[in-house]
């Protein structure tokens, strides 16, 4: 504060203070991170993916959010529970494409494809992908009605069969897509039978099963599963023995510490698959979230400020910034839409904290040679990187850090610096550049800042 009262007496205006960064109040621990020039490698835009394309529920009367939702700049959007997010719509699930089970499978006619076209085509008009799982939505009803095995397989498979080929190849008047990638079920091992009724046995044999035909039909398309609620190695060792197609082993995690096994769980599993033959079986974590804060949820209002906080964006992109340095090839946060564990302040179109921290991310991609940088606080991550024309970008992670100054070393000018916390939204804020270091006081317990720099 004393340099800014200084610059008042000597007459320098307050646009000129603006231009060169106000230099952040003293307090707080100091936290130095240094930038260099050394390569390391490329982001990893495919960590950036997200369960749901934008629901078509409610655009009507004003709810839409596909324009906040392509500044997000997702990698793909995971095709999960999307009837839960849009209520009276038969969308995606393969038991409500194909309703009627005793019907003609080989008849386009018995399929109804109409609000999945919509559903599909809105988000790939947006530039997003589609990563499509062929099973049904959880089921937190007593009675379970889609989660049971089918009862015949081999139907089941040429079902799900003509639902590639209406979006890849444009059976039954449908499209010519790009869908790479078809997860074959949902968390099987999910405890109450929520999405699988079936023994564990009984749904290994089924992948197994529908892996090797639907492979067989489309060698050039990625399939793979289960999206496992944890890295199960009987599943991994029953496909290896049966020689199953795995392009992509996919689980989830929702954890309450950013370093403990979200981060740590795709060594293990590189490791696994690659003893089982599976070396070029790429590892997706396709369901994530921080929840740290989700003890003690009650009404709307207080999930909304539990799982979409400040605290939960600084967490997100902290593991985001953690997974470079693992083997993960692919994430999907849970999710980035309007859900209770969405983005936007549930079931409106207002966007929330984590929303802004996962924007500061995806704003990385156009920086993506990643360049070296090290912080010395393991709460404060730092993923650099740098763009063809030499400009260079620094995301900050603040984990409940509290009130800290980060001081860091390596810059020869300073572009901009935006913040995120609990009342800043991506948007600029004070900060005081002078030979080579900046300085950044981050004012909240939790935050984000994004730095663009020479």
């Amino acid at each position: 504060m004393m340099y800014n009262k200084a610059l008042l007496l000597v007459g320098i205006s307050w646009m000129a203070i603006l231009a060169y960064g106000s230099a952040p109040a003293e307090g707080g621990k100091m936290v130095e991170i240094t930038v260099t020039e050394e390569k390391i490698g490329k982001l990893k835009p495919a960590l950036h993916g997200g369960n749901l394309a934008p629901p078509l529920y409610n655009e009507e009367i004003g709810m839409s959010i596909r324009d906040t939702y392509k500044e997000l700049r997702p990698a793909f959007a995971r095709l999960h529970d999307a009837p839960l997010e849009n209520p009276a719509m038969r969308l995606v699930d393969v038991n409500l494409i194909f309703a009627n089970f005793h019907a003609d499978p080989d008849d386009p006619r018995n399929y109804y494809f109409t609000q999945t076209d919509d559903y599909i085509t809105n988000c790939i008009n947006l530039g997003v992908p589609i990563f499509y799982r062929l099973g049904a939505s959880i089921e937190h009803s007593f009675r379970k009605y889609f989660v049971n095995p089918p009862e015949d397989t081999a139907k089941w498979i040429k079902i799900a069969t003509n639902i590639i080929r209406h979006y890849t190849e444009g059976w039954g008047n449908g499209y010519n897509y790009d869908i790479q990638y078809w997860e074959i079920w949902n968390e099987p091992d999910i405890p109450g039978g929520k999405m699988w009724t079936g023994s564990l046995a009984e749904f290994n044999k089924f992948y197994v099963e529908t892996a090797k035909a639907l492979k067989a039909r489309f060698p050039h398309l990625k399939i793979g599963g289960p999206a496992h609620t944890a890295i199960n190695e009987e599943f991994l060792r029953y496909c290896a023995e049966h020689k199953a197609p795995l392009d992509f082993y996919s689980y989830h995690n929702y954890t309450r510490d950013p370093f403990g096994t979200i981060t740590q769980s795709p060594a293990k599993a590189r490791e696994l698959l690659d003893s089982l033959g599976y070396t070029q079986t790429e590892i997706h974590l396709n369901e994530w979230h921080y929840c740290g804060l989700r003890d003690g949820l009650g009404n709307i209002a207080e999930m909304d400020n539990k799982l979409k906080c400040a605290e939960v964006g600084a967490a997100s992109t902290l593991i985001l910034t953690l997974w470079h340095d693992t083997p993960l090839d692919a994430a999907a946060y849970y999710t980035l839409t309007r859900t209770g564990w969405g983005v936007y302040t549930r079931n409106t179109n207002v966007p929330t904290p984590t929303y802004y921290a996962l924007k500061a991310f995806g704003k990385m991609l156009d920086f993506p040679v990643r360049l070296k940088a090290v912080s010395d606080k393991r709460e404060v991550g730092v993923l650099a990187g740098c763009a063809e024309d030499g400009s260079r970008a620094l995301l900050i992670s603040n984990f409940k850090t509290g009130d800290i100054v980060l001081k860091i070393n390596g810059m020869n000018s300073v572009k901009n610096v935006l913040f995120v916390d609990d009342e800043r939204k991506l948007e600029p804020g004070e900060f005081d550049f002078s030979g080579n270091t900046l300085k950044i006081r981050t004012g909240s317990d939790s935050s984000v800042c994004f730095v663009e720099y020479q």
